[in-house]
């Protein structure tokens, strides 16, 4: 699909309910999409998509019970990756591990759009967030994507998603993902077990101190918290705005730490695997100094710079940097 296609897909995919992308914008992310394309084909041969065999068992007919659907879905990929309970502390990894682009770009202000999911033939599967959202918010958009990847490929859709509401979510596409994301993140099982361990039963009044005990647990924020909630049942509109109402710390931003993050290429505004590629690509002897500047989009200096920050080994032992099935990498990746 040429890009100027895609790009009118994208824009026609529209669910942010808002202050749209402009076209510009979609455009440059679709230009960078293409060099990160350009990248792997020069490393790996091509782009390498691992499929979710577990998603095939998984009934996605449209129209169905959509919420239903994308908790299976959820419980199915969790099963697959082997996740044990609780967070998914390395969620970038374990989604790019699957072939994923993870593009984050800066959205203008006032734009309703948190992400957005793509694929194409030469691009392949491409996930696209605010650089600016906290680590909570990013792994909601994240999740959210990569149910869009896991249930709508018959055809893939291109799709830019806005905040989770009563209009977005009226979308049953929308409404499937939002579903798995939310599951993705806390599982039903796991809340249940958890709940059960404080000593509540079912039907049980949710109480601040549990809601608060699951944002710690599970690394969420409030919102997220009560998201999963409402979904689940365990509490109405009317009983969240009691909470919201009785607990100005709810309404407060909530961030978490994540493994995911590399600091030292924090302030390049890249994501962080593509400039380990870039890295692996030069201690390869793939790229020339003046080949990085131009992937990294800084001159000379500054690439030589960036890919200071990296170890690499003897040439005849250059590997890509080593990630396991769930993701994991070692804080310091030796880069080649």
């Amino acid at each position: 699909m040429a890009h100027e296609e895609l790009l009118e897909s994208l824009l026609a995919g529209d669910h942010s309910q808002g202050h749209a992308l402009s076209r510009d914008f979609l455009r440059s992310t679709l230009e960078f999409a293409e060099r990160y394309a350009k990248l792997e084909k020069l490393l790996f041969g091509g782009t390498r998509v691992a499929y979710s065999s577990a998603a095939l068992a998984v009934d996605l007919t449209i129209p169905g019970d959509m919420a239903q659907q994308g908790e299976h879905l959820a419980d199915a990929e969790r099963v697959r990756f082997g996740l044990a309970a609780g967070p998914i502390l390395e969620l970038g990894w374990l989604v790019e591990d699957q072939g994923i682009k993870i593009i984050p770009q800066s959205f203008p202000d006032g734009t309703a759009a948190r992400g957005g999911f793509f694929f194409d033939s030469q691009l392949g599967p491409c996930i696209l967030v605010d650089a600016e959202a906290t680590a909570v918010q990013r792994d909601y958009v994240i999740a959210h994507q990569y149910g869009h990847f896991l249930a709508d490929y018959d055809p893939y859709i291109a799709t830019l998603c806005g905040h989770p509401g009563p209009d977005t979510l009226a979308d049953p596409r929308e409404l499937r993902a939002h579903s798995f994301a939310l599951a993705f993140l806390a599982p039903r099982t796991d809340l249940e077990t958890y709940r059960k361990a404080m000593g509540f039963v079912e039907g049980s009044e949710v109480t601040a101190d549990f809601v608060r005990q699951l944002q710690v647990y599970f690394a969420l924020d409030f919102e997220t918290v009560f998201l999963r909630l409402l979904s689940l049942g365990w509490i109405d509109a009317r009983q969240m705005e009691m909470l919201l109402r009785d607990n100005p710390d709810f309404s407060a931003a909530v961030d978490v730490d994540r493994m995911d993050a590399d600091e030292r290429l924090s302030f390049l505004g890249l994501p962080e695997r593509f400039v380990h590629l870039v890295a692996s690509g030069f201690g390869r002897g793939l790229l020339e100094l003046e080949d990085a500047a131009e992937y990294l989009d800084t001159d000379v200096d500054g690439a030589r710079h960036i890919l200071e920050q990296f170890h690499y080994e003897e040439p005849s032992a250059q590997q890509p940097p080593p990630r396991s099935a769930k993701g994991r990498r070692p804080d310091r990746p030796n880069v080649n």
